[in-house]
């Protein structure tokens, strides 16, 4: 086993379905790469995202405290209002405690944090793209290379424009009109790499955070991995016409979800074909990650970390998409841990944890003594192949999808057995996941089932004593502008 100080390597990918790797027993994925990092080490089955949305949720991963402590409580864009959803001031991150440990720190790829092009608590190394992600277009690297290919991007310029000619607006499907070498993922991967190969031989410790924007839609992966499954060969979820789900985001109005009633399952299969696609895509990234660190003599010393930031509904209870529903498809991600040095075996984990526990884990790890204000719990035991319950139980919240867009208020508990989702419309929710994993029963009018119900909701009043939640108090969104705080030159 190592000694020194490790180093750490995130791997994010964006609205990943937990079940979509190999070593987690899911038949017909191509994962290789996530599953020989699962062989040596650990893979979780409940790991749970803090909030089903971009934003709030890698705000709250990153910083070690829920939304609503950070206040990062919807998704920055770069429309009038959503703008203002900037990265909270004065709040500390993994790379800012890293940093106090003397570790040099790097983000390439996806940052969606609402700091333009400032990347706080990683200063020394970073690759960029998207209008969200810096304050100048100059600064867009994956826009300045599609300029010398000649290749025009538009709408957020991040690079994932599909070939119009055989796109499908319905579904999201069609292939990349990039190339593999040339394609934003990639391209930020070969700068992830090259700089973990410059640390060949540099004994200081170093944290890398990569993040692709796959599998989240438009499925627009490049070729071979777009057409990498033939639709025929995927299922149909077994969920894909239940009623309660369009139910919710009608009585919701959750306008993020799409309503996929009207869909045959020939474009079923295509959207998930297409999405399965995606997330061998990122495998391949993975495992080019992998061979940067093992050229580099550093995977042996790696703490390596895969994990997505929240799911996707995927044709599950008859949805696409992601908002303000809490279904295991939307809050629960996966995550991947291999310690450094390797477990020597494989550990799957059936315990129920958060991607809000990261921070203090990862510190831990390192060396170093978590801080007293992380919301988060270290479970390296879990990491290390142990099975202590490191959580009662853990939370998703949700506010809105982007900031000054219309409030969808929730709040979810959910411990190794019971699911709870309290709303502010009386669209609340009680769910056996022992008995109903696929949350088809909803017992929250049920009257047997009284006693549960004020157990989870006494739980969910108890996290919020304990981490400052003024639920069902939220934080009003100031009314929508019309223009752009600072527009993008």
């Amino acid at each position: 086993m190592a000694t020194e100080r490790p180093n750490v390597v995130l791997f994010i990918s964006d609205q990943q379905h937990a079940d979509t790797i190999a070593a987690g027993g899911v038949e017909g994925i191509r994962t290789p790469h996530l599953d020989w990092i699962a062989g040596d080490g650990a893979l979780f089955d409940r790991a749970y995202c803090p909030y089903p949305i971009c934003s709030p949720s890698r705000m709250a991963t990153l910083s070690g405290l829920y939304p609503h402590t950070n206040g990062m409580v919807a998704n920055h864009q770069m429309r009038p209002g959503c703008d203002l959803m900037r990265y909270p001031e004065g709040v500390r991150n993994l790379g800012d405690y890293l940093g106090d440990l003397g570790y040099l720190r790097g983000y390439a790829g996806k940052w969606h944090l609402g700091s333009g092009a400032a990347r706080p608590g990683f200063p020394d190394f970073c690759s960029r793209s998207g209008d969200i992600d810096v304050d100048r277009r100059a600064q867009n690297e994956v826009l300045r290379l599609t300029q010398q290919i000649g290749v025009e991007i538009g709408g957020k310029e991040h690079g994932f424009e599909p070939d119009p000619a055989v796109y499908n607006r319905k579904t999201s499907v069609g292939p990349s009109l990039l190339s593999l070498a040339q394609h934003p993922a990639f391209f930020h991967m070969d700068h992830a790499s090259d700089w973990v190969r410059s640390r060949k031989g540099d004994d200081q410790p170093f944290c890398l955070v990569y993040s692709c924007h796959e599998p989240h839609p438009p499925y627009t992966s490049p070729e071979p991995f777009h057409s990498m499954y033939d639709p025929d060969d995927l299922d149909i979820p077994a969920t894909r016409h239940d009623p309660a789900g369009p139910a919710l985001v009608a009585h919701r109005d959750a306008e993020q979800l799409k309503v996929i009633s009207d869909w045959t399952d020939d474009e079923v299969r295509s959207m998930r074909a297409a999405y399965w696609g995606a997330v061998s895509y990122v495998d391949h990234l993975v495992g080019r990650l992998v061979t940067a660190l093992l050229d580099a003599n550093k995977w042996d010393n790696t703490l390596f970390i895969f994990f997505s930031d929240h799911g996707e509904m995927l044709g599950h209870h008859g949805l696409a998409a992601k908002g303000a529903v809490m279904y295991e498809d939307l809050v629960r991600i996966p995550l991947v841990i291999r310690p450094p040095g390797g477990l020597g075996f494989a550990h799957r984990s059936a315990r129920v944890v958060s991607l809000v526990d990261l921070v203090p884990t990862i510190v831990a790890m390192c060396g170093g003594q978590p801080a007293d204000v992380l919301q988060g719990v270290d479970f390296g035991n879990l990491v290390h192949g142990g099975d202590d319950q490191v959580n009662e139980g853990v939370v998703a919240e949700f506010h809105s999808v982007n900031w000054t867009d219309p409030l969808h208020p929730l709040r979810m508990w959910v411990d190794e057995r019971w699911k709870y989702v309290e709303s502010q419309d009386d669209s609340d929710e009680l769910y056996d996941l022992r008995d109903d994993p696929l949350e088809l029963q909803n017992q929250i009018a049920n009257p047997d089932y009284t006693t549960q119900i004020k157990r989870s909701r006494d739980a969910l009043r108890r996290w919020c004593d304990a981490t400052g939640d003024a639920w069902p108090d939220v934080v009003q969104p100031p009314p929508r502008p019309a223009t752009l705080a600072q527009p993008i030159v």
